[in-house]
């Protein structure tokens, strides 16, 4: 059935019955623990949306669809985990529809409630299903003894740390329980040992999260961590949060090639070690923009078939009828839009198919140059169907001058529906109908301040091969000439001390390409474009 977005709807309606119904009793064992353990929330794993097996620290388990997508295998074996220390778990998920995320939960406190501290997100799996793999940190203050490890696995959306007794994403997915036997650590003395720091990822995006760790360590109870950065080449090491009693850190993200180091203190002794330092490149920006978590099918009708903002026109078709995903930015001439202008937008939709009503379109750009299209930088432009959709952005003050990236986005979703959440693709794999495009463009200077703007000026040559001469109609103050390339690096500065009507620059050094000048006068600014032969 094409577009399923009302299945969804159906899909989300009969679990929602079926929980008030079934879901609050559903009764959780407490065979491995003595406390009791809050009730899941009714899910449905019959399509695929389930875990086959769960492997982890002795436990390696075997398993088939829940009744009412729960399991509970506390008594069987026992994992056993060190505390301080980290353990690989990997959870094996079959195939089914769309992407299936997991995750788990250790009650480390014993307290009977699995709490946000004590979630680890596993990762997720395409359709076709496959082992899902990471490393849980295990607290060194975790308490000692038997406790319980909740794994979930769930349909189309992360799991949230704080879900760990609420329904699967649309009733679709399972839980399964666990016992774990905690062993404590033990006290430390001396100085401590370690080996090099090292990285779960190697290069990463500006907002791309990773987690530090170090060789050579034996976690012990009254050990301290404190991580340290530098930018690469400098060594200069400043400290990064607090130190804590965990060997692990987690970076939110890095805007530069950094080194990191751990130095270990034992409270007891009052000794400290340093570990060696890991290097962790920085992704060049264009690498980093999100595509298609779930692929768009253009195939359909639900199609771009023209995109026209100022002064850039690009009639197209379906590129690629298995992603929905075409990347003009290297082949299209990027537009230049000056900071604090509006620019029209109109983006031309296909007709659909099988009587679809509506087709929405977005359009996103980077305007802090971060690999992110965040909500701020969204632009809802219009619905319709088989017709031209017409709005208008306005670049922000905000804007980082030089070339970013835009994107743009046709759904068929009514426009309640849609928005920034279609950034990175289609929401869910039932209504996955649409088409993505991404541009370069180019964000200029202001044209001009108030004040400064009427005056009369020529500037000639342009196009120039060298000498630019700037002719004002009377006598002006000009402090200073600035030239600036289209990404935003200063080319050329000139700084001038009484009036006249006449300056001249020299841009014979400068490369064949187009530029931005700035005059600066006492009233404002006036910008001007350069054209380089």
């Amino acid at each position: 059935m094409k577009k399923t977005t009302l299945l969804s709807g159906v899909r989300q309606n009969f679990t929602q019955i079926k929980s008030l119904f079934f879901g609050t009793f559903l009764l959780v064992s407490a065979t491995a623990q003595s406390q009791t353990y809050c009730t899941t929330g009714t899910g449905n794993c019959s399509e695929g949306d389930q875990i086959a097996n769960v492997t982890f620290a002795g436990i390696n388990n075997d398993s088939g669809c829940g009744t009412q997508g729960y399991n509970d295998f506390t008594a069987g074996t026992a994992a056993s985990i060190i505390a301080g220390q980290s353990h690989t778990i990997s959870v094996t998920i079959p195939a089914h529809i769309g992407a299936q995320y997991v995750a788990v939960w250790i009650d480390y406190n014993h307290d009977g409630t699995f709490d946000a501290s004590e979630f680890t997100a596993i990762g997720n799996s395409p359709a076709a299903g496959s082992v899902v793999t990471t490393s849980v940190a295990v607290p060194v203050t975790a308490i000692g003894g038997n406790t319980r490890m909740r794994v979930k696995a769930q349909y189309a959306q992360a799991i949230a740390a704080t879900s760990s007794c609420a329904a699967p994403y649309l009733g679709y997915g399972e839980y399964e329980d666990y016992a774990v036997n905690i062993v404590p650590a033990t006290a430390c003395t001396g100085t401590p040992a370690v080996g090099a720091a090292t990285s779960n990822q190697a290069s990463v995006c500006p907002q791309t999260s990773f987690t530090l760790n170090a060789t050579g360590v034996t976690p012990a109870a009254g050990f301290s961590y404190q991580w340290q950065s530098s930018p690469t080449g400098t060594d200069q090491w400043a400290n990064i949060g607090s130190a804590q009693t965990s060997l692990n850190y987690t970076v939110t993200g890095q805007t530069q090639a950094t080194f990191y180091r751990v130095i270990i203190t034992c409270s007891g002794s009052g000794l400290t070690a340093t570990s060696t330092a890991i290097s962790v490149a920085q992704n060049s920006v264009d690498a980093c923009y999100c595509t298609n978590a779930i692929n768009f099918n253009c195939g359909d009708g639900d199609v771009i078939t023209n995109v026209t903002i100022g002064t850039m026109t690009n009639a197209t078709a379906c590129g690629n009828s298995t992603t929905g995903y075409t990347n003009y930015s290297g082949s299209v001439t990027p537009p230049v839009f000056n900071i604090g202008s509006a620019i029209p937008v109109s983006v031309s939709v296909g007709p659909s198919g099988e009587g679809w009503l509506y087709e929405s379109v977005g359009v996103w750009i980077d305007y802090n140059r971060n690999g992110v299209f965040e909500e701020a930088e969204y632009n809802y432009i219009g619905t319709g169907l088989n017709e031209a959709l017409a709005g208008s952005i306005t670049i922000p003050a905000t804007a980082v001058v030089g070339n970013t990236r835009m994107r743009v986005v046709v759904a068929a979703s009514a426009a309640t529906s849609f928005g920034h959440q279609f950034a990175c693709g289609p929401v869910v794999a039932d209504n996955n109908f649409g088409e993505m495009e991404d541009y370069t463009v180019t964000i200029a200077p202001s044209l001009s301040t108030p004040g400064f703007e009427n005056a009369s000026v020529s500037v000639y040559p342009n196009p120039t091969n060298g000498l630019v001469n700037i002719q004002f109609a009377n006598q002006t103050n000009v402090n200073a000439i600035n030239v600036y390339s289209v990404s935003g690096q200063l080319v050329y500065s000139k700084q001038f001390n009484n009036a006249s009507d006449s300056y001249t620059i020299d841009l014979q050094k400068a490369a064949t390409g187009v530029y931005i000048m700035k005059l600066e006068g006492e009233n404002g600014t006036i910008v001007k474009r350069l054209i380089k032969n």
